[in-house]
Order: structure tokens, then sequence, then C-alpha cells
């Protein structure tokens, strides 16, 4: 039953105090406390609830994972908080059905999804075409509701993509009709605004980027380089990685990159950008199934099964040799995982 709400957040507690013990309630008891009272349930869905949390030190991590059903028709997102509880689900992104977009964060707690591409049908047989989008979304979780942004320059998708330092960039990529791209925009969240700058130019099919020491390094794969931009002297260097890659999903734990790459089949390849060096390490085999994406939780590397009940395997760096890896009961997405972010609120 709900009370009915008083003159005091908290009776005997000036509001102050009320308020600063209302921001430290785990999210994960948002649903039950809030039908305490509606100033209760008002107050915690307030922008001055968020500000307090922030300003307390009280802030969360969760996980937002993007999962696709099994026909492949539908996406969505789940959330899981520091301990495994799952949460709830965020709003679907606004428009059609994309593929080949990128998920970054910004400011720590908002996600930005970033163009993609939809399947255009022709007039001919089997003349489906691919149309790029320019489109960009922010999802605030203290509205959970997303927005949309300025657009980037040039449509593009299966581009690599990092935040360094609070900028948001994309590198390269594919634009409509598969045409390949060998520019990069940056996007300026202070002003909404994006602004094309120029990239090394090589033939790369999406690859990835990251930051490290206030810089951004892209990996293209098919290439034997890794390109770094400076933005204090908006400079680009290389440096040689003496083999070429083929990565489809990668996490960065640590400043160190763990990625699993078509060419080692069985291994998680891992790049030290410090000491510019590469190494791998062996990943379990399971049964009628194969690991599909990689994501971070608590500082630990998690690998998601597109099938074997999309079970998830979890890589603890602190754990001695021979017993990195185990089975992590917590993270129970309920489909195939495309990509994972972690946000603080």
């Amino acid at each position: 039953m709900v009370m009915e709400s008083s003159s005091a957040i908290i009776p005997g507690l000036t509001d102050d105090a009320a308020e600063l013990s209302l921001s430290r309630i785990p999210r994960s008891s948002f649903r039950s406390v809030s039908q305490v009272s509606r100033r209760w349930r008002t107050f915690l869905r307030s922008d001055h609830f968020a500000a307090i949390r922030e300003l307390t030190g009280t802030v969360e991590e969760f996980m937002c994972v993007l999962m696709e059903s099994e026909c492949g028709r539908d996406v969505y997102w789940e959330v899981f908080d520091g301990s495994g509880n799952k949460l709830g689900l965020i709003p679907p992104v606004p428009g059609p059905l994309k593929r080949g977009f990128g998920v970054a964060v910004l400011d720590g707690g908002k996600i930005v999804f970033i163009g993609g591409y939809t399947e255009v049908e022709g007039s001919g047989i089997n003349s489906t075409t691919v149309s790029a989008s320019a489109d960009v979304y922010e999802f605030d979780p203290a509205a959970n509701s997303w927005r949309k942004l300025a657009g980037m320059n040039i449509p593009r998708y299966n581009f690599a993509f990092a935040e360094v330092d609070g900028l948001l960039y994309v590198i390269r990529g594919y634009s409509t009709d598969a045409y390949s791209l060998s520019n990069s925009e940056v996007y300026n969240p202070e002003t909404n605004q994006w602004s094309i700058m120029d990239c090394p130019n090589r033939p790369v099919w999406r690859g990835f980027a990251f930051s490290f020491n206030s810089k951004l390094y892209a990996v293209g794969n098919g290439s034997r380089f890794i390109d770094v931009y400076d933005p204090k002297t908006q400079t680009w260097e290389e440096l040689n990685l003496e083999k070429s890659v083929s990565v489809y999903s990668y996490t960065v734990v640590r400043h160190k990159v763990y990625f699993m790459d078509r060419n080692m089949p069985g291994r998680l390849g891992v790049f030290d950008p410090e000491e510019s060096s590469w190494s791998s390490v062996f990943v379990p085999p399971r049964e009628g199934g194969f690991w599909f994406r990689l994501g971070e939780w608590n500082n630990k590397v998690l690998l998601f099964s597109r099938v074997c009940g999309h079970e998830t395997l979890m890589y603890d760096l602190d754990k001695e040799t021979g017993s990195k890896w185990r089975v992590c009961d917590q993270i129970k997405p309920s489909a195939s995982q495309l990509t994972s972010v972690l946000i603080n609120f």
C-alpha cells in the first residue's frame, strides 16, 4: 500500500538529511522503495536525486547489453548491476533496425548509438542494396529515453570508433553502395557538432579503435599497421604490427586490448599499447557452441556464447594461471549478445 505524502520526506529528518539517505539506496531496490510514497517515487525519478547521487559519489556501474532475438528480427537492451542483478530493459533506439553500427559511452553515463545501415529492396531479383545512416542517438539513463544528436557529416557503417578525453572519433568505414571511406570524424558533445578530419588511407575492413594515454589507436583488419592520432598535435603516426589481424570483437580491460581474431581460433588475442606487444591466452572450448562476443564487467573479461544457453565465461586477471577462466553465473543474457557497454549512473 502506498503511503500518502507528508510534509517531510522522512519524518524526523530534515529534507536535506532525508535526500542524502535515499541517495545511497542501490538501484536494484528502486522499484520496491518507490512504492513507499508518492513523494519518494517522484524524488527517485528527479534530476535533483541524480545530482545528489553524483555529488555523494554513490553512482553505480551498470552493464548494458544489446541483444538479438533468435530470429534476428528484433534487438533489445538488458541492464545488469555490479552484482549481476537484471534490472530491466532500456527503450529501443529510435528508427529502423540497423547493422554495422557503433555504440560508445560519453561522459561516463550516456550511451551513444552511431550510424549503421539498413537494407533496401531493389526492383530486380537479389537486388537488395545497403543504405548507410548518419544518425546519432544518445541515451540518458536519468530520463530513460533517447534523443537525437547532430548527425555525422557522412553516412557510414562498419567503422572503427573510440572515445578519447571526452571526444568521440569514428574512423573510416563504408557509406551507401559499399563506398569505402578514407576519412574520419570527431564529435564534440559540448557543441553537438561533428568535424571531418583526415586519417591514413588504408584499404581495411572495419577493425577497431581504442584510447590510450589521451591518444587514439585505430587498428584496421587486414593491415599490418596501427594508426595513432595525437589530438594535441593533430598528427598521425603508424606502428608496425608485423602481422595483420581479422578482429570481430574486442574489449579494453586495465589498459590492455583483448580481442577475438578469425585467424586465432581457440585463443584470445591481447595487445599491450604501453609495451607495443602482442600475446594470446587459451580459451576453453564449449561443446556444441562457440564464443561470439567480448565484454567487460568488474575489471574482468567476459565472453558471450551465441549458443550453449547463452553462457557467459569470465576471465579474471587477478587469479592464478590455470584458474583464470570460469563460468560467470551472475551474467545471463536472454539472447545473443551484439555489444555491451558500461555506464555510471
